[in-house]
């Protein structure tokens, strides 16, 4: 197997474009189908989204991605180079969570990649995508389980408005 490894620094949101570039160059390079490449670019850019908005106040939003063609697939590591978000006692990430801003990023980027590590300092995500077999079937599953979950959340919310 062919080892390929490639990294990229985004300056916080408004360089998430340098991202889905460098996602769309690798799909395109290994010849990764439509619809698996949206859910490589979907995911990679929320996990991007989550780091820097707990990051925001606290750290330069200088994010660094890795990618890493594996014997698993395909390997993106997002974190912040040496970077401690720790504030106290609870880490940023917990208490984003605890005030639910950044549950649907977190359940889109679980959905749409095979395996998910979140640090427990909030400071990497690692996401990794089985592409050596990928098929039609697991992509329309994953595109299903979305659909599903944003049909809830609009009958939650419009429930919550009568």
């Amino acid at each position: 197997m062919k080892k390929d490894f490639r990294d990229i620094s985004v300056n916080g949101k408004n360089e998430l474009y340098k991202l889905e570039h460098f996602v769309e160059e690798i799909c395109d390079y290994h010849n990764i189908n439509n619809e698996y490449f949206g859910n490589i670019l979907l995911a990679s850019t929320e996990a991007a989204n989550i780091l820097i908005s707990i990051s925001e106040g606290i750290v330069q939003n200088i994010l660094v991605v890795t990618f890493e063609k594996t014997i698993k697939g395909f390997t993106f590591k997002l974190k912040f180079d040496g970077k401690d978000l720790s504030t106290g006692q609870e880490h940023v990430l917990e208490q984003e969570i605890r005030k639910h801003k950044l549950a649907k990023e977190i359940y889109i980027v679980k959905a749409l990649a095979d395996e998910v590590t979140i640090s427990v300092t909030g400071e990497s995500i690692t996401l990794v995508f089985y592409v050596s077999s990928m098929n039609y079937e697991k992509s329309l599953q994953r595109i299903n389980s979305l659909k599903e979950y944003w049909v809830k959340k609009e009958t939650t919310v419009n429930k919550g408005n009568d």
